[in-house]
């Protein structure tokens, strides 16, 4: 039995953000979204890139489906490996830089899925919701192992903290690639972490057995996250499946809304097609930045047969000529703010802000800032800092609160020291407290992997995080699979803080010292990194 697809796909930058670090694509046999992460748009690199080359798995250069899905996404998930190697090599500067990715393809007699991160997938059936993906995170695992709830998980300071992600680092990539249980009549929705942090489980599930039309689903999704304050970028893709022979709910006969099966791009895939407007990281190989780029001037677009570049032109196609609708005054060849200069009129309208709010409350406006923390570097050292990362008028609105002397920066892994560096907001300062408990684990971990030849981490005190770890725990289909072209190493993105647990065998404590080691500076072969989606 074949089975199609009817889609759509939202992606929106937040309420906070400047930028958009997701990247999502839906088309007529392969749905992907990828959360980026790395910062000076090194995360919108990353999940355009990753996007980009999964997608060519949908292009009509391969008019057939493949036969064997698991391995067609190995190969293509090992390539945008490579890819981000490759960039990084390159320009150091982005060390760090990496995505979730989560991504369905059909074929004609299976479907197969792809998973790392905490980027989610869900299925609809008969109703009820269940989610497919397990969240490759700290504190995924803290669930796992009874020590936090749900509901505790859903509020952990670090439950962004992620173990595994796709990042250019290793030998291969290490993402669960499975068989998925998928059949006509299901609903799948695929998303970033901005949607399923901030809407609840339950939400979630009246939403998308609400709508019919998966274009309303996916559009009330996103507006539900921006509701709920949209401190995140959020992306969505909604996808109805049939079977095109039998005359399903999603076929055309028995459909209220007609659809055009048009491949989408949305988030930073769509909006920086072949890295247009991204910055250019010195000497950017064409083929690494964006799969079959053209380098010439500023018109590094999609190729036009791909259905990433087709998506693309037309969602730009749309906008221009939605702008062109709605705009009244000035018109095009009218004078526009140039983009590089617009970034510095967010910081100084805030800055005007906090004069005028300062001016009008007085003290009050200054006691309220001096009830807020953060983590960040004082004189190469890890220290807790009292009031808010800002200045007016050269004054400053923080002072360091304490220093933790024994926890130096440079001793840290390389993702965590990017973290320090460009500053840890805190809840409150037993929150701050703890994030530095945290780093203080991690730089002693570091500090004696790193000088003591052979050591390991103490098993007593540390949890595994060995394939078994993964392996071991059901699908919600119940399904199970191997990857064909993977190792089955697992390499943790940021080592968490020890948990009072035993490690399962002496073996599994080994292989998670060398995971850590992989990471720490002053080691030998790839650093290691993380970040936060």
């Amino acid at each position: 039995m074949s089975l199609s697809l009817r889609y759509a796909a939202r992606s929106h930058v937040g309420l906070i953000r400047d930028g958009n670090e997701d990247s999502g694509y839906a088309g007529p046999r392969l749905l992907v979204v990828a959360d980026g992460m790395g910062g000076q748009a090194a995360g919108e690199l990353a999940s355009s890139v990753v996007v980009q080359t999964i997608a060519q798995l949908d292009t009509p250069a391969l008019p057939q489906p493949p036969g064997d899905p698991m391995r067609a996404l190995a190969e293509r998930i090992d390539e945008a490996h490579e890819r981000l190697h490759t960039i990084i090599t390159e320009n150091p500067q982005l060390e760090g830089m990496g995505t979730t990715l989560t991504t369905f393809l059909f074929s004609e007699q299976s479907v197969a899925f792809a998973h790392i991160g905490d980027s989610r997938a869900y299925r609809v059936r008969g109703g009820r919701l269940e989610q497919l993906t397990a969240d490759h995170t700290w504190v995924q695992r803290l669930v796992e192992e009874g020590r936090i709830s749900e509901e505790e998980a859903g509020h952990h300071p670090q439950r962004s903290l992620l173990m595994r992600a796709l990042d250019g680092r290793g030998q291969v990539a290490d993402a669960d690639i499975l068989m998925a249980d998928v059949q006509a009549g299901d609903r799948l929705m695929l998303c970033s972490d901005g949607l399923s942090s901030f809407v609840s489980f339950d939400t979630l599930e009246s939403t998308l057995a609400g709508y019919a039309d998966p274009h309303q689903a996916a559009e009330s999704l996103i507006q539900l996250a921006l509701r709920a304050g949209g401190p995140d970028n959020v992306t969505c893709i909604v996808a109805d499946v049939f079977d095109p022979s039998t005359g399903g709910p999603g076929s055309s006969a028995n459909a209220q809304t007609q659809y055009i099966e048009m491949p989408v791009t949305v988030g930073a895939a769509a909006e920086h097609p072949g890295g247009a407007g991204l910055p250019s990281f010195g000497a950017l190989p064409a083929q690494a930045a964006m799969p079959g780029t053209n380098t010439a001037g500023n018109t590094d677009e999609i190729p036009v047969d791909t259905p990433a570049g087709r998506a693309a032109r037309l969602r730009r196609h749309e906008r221009r000529e939605k702008s062109a609708d709605d705009t009244e005054g000035p018109q095009v060849g009218d004078w526009a703010p140039d983009p590089k200069n617009r970034r510095w009129v967010k910081p100084a309208v805030a800055l005007a802000a906090i004069v005028v709010v300062l001016g009008g409350l007085g003290g009050g406006a200054y006691y309220w800032t001096q009830q807020q923390y953060y983590v960040a570097s004082d004189n190469g050292h890890v220290a807790i800092y009292k009031g808010v990362n800002a200045s007016v008028a050269g004054f400053r609105l923080s002072h360091v609160y304490s220093t933790t002397p024994q926890v130096a920066v440079s001793t840290l892994p390389m993702a965590s020291q990017e973290r320090v560096r460009d500053t840890i907001t805190a809840t409150s300062l037993s929150d701050a407290q703890s994030i530095v408990n945290t780093l203080s684990v991690l730089g002693q971990d570091c500090t004696a992997l790193t000088t003591a030849p052979g050591a390991s981490l103490n098993p007593s005190v540390t949890a595994s995080v060995s394939p078994s770890a993964v392996s071991t725990r059901p699908s919600a289909s119940g399904s199970t699979g191997t990857r064909p072209s993977a190792s089955a190493s697992k390499q943790a993105m940021v080592t968490p803080p020890p948990l009072m647990a035993p490690s399962p065998s002496p073996s599994a404590s080994i292989a998670e010292s060398n995971q850590l080691s992989a990471q720490c500076p002053g080691a030998s072969g790839d650093s290691g990194g993380g970040g936060s989606s």
